[in-house]
């Protein structure tokens, strides 16, 4: 299993609309191919949102990266994200090792 994980830290004032963009996302990146679940976790302490999802496998996240950057508006909602954040979003891929 393979993991996606986006961090997301909104400037002050646009959290809420950026939690209602985030639902969205995740709602999307649930649906895709190679996706077997997706989830928003919100902070506890600090300002940074996380988009945790798991993946059959590497070319299935790869193939839902490329899908985005070949149709930005196939996700609209990740892209209207951009202009609510303090800085690019942190994305990384992990391998699960039981």
């Amino acid at each position: 299993m393979f993991v996606r994980v986006a961090q997301f830290t909104f400037r002050a004032g646009t959290e809420e609309k950026g939690l209602s963009l985030l639902r969205e996302d995740v709602a999307f990146i649930a649906k895709s191919p190679g996706c077997r679940r997706a989830y928003l976790a919100t902070p506890i302490h600090g300002p940074s949102f996380m988009v945790y999802s798991e993946w059959d496998s590497e070319s299935d996240i790869e193939r839902f990266e490329g899908a985005l950057r070949m149709n930005p508006g196939a996700s609209s909602t990740f892209f209207g994200l951009m202009p609510l954040l303090q800085g690019p979003a942190h994305i990384a891929r992990y391998e699960f090792v039981p």
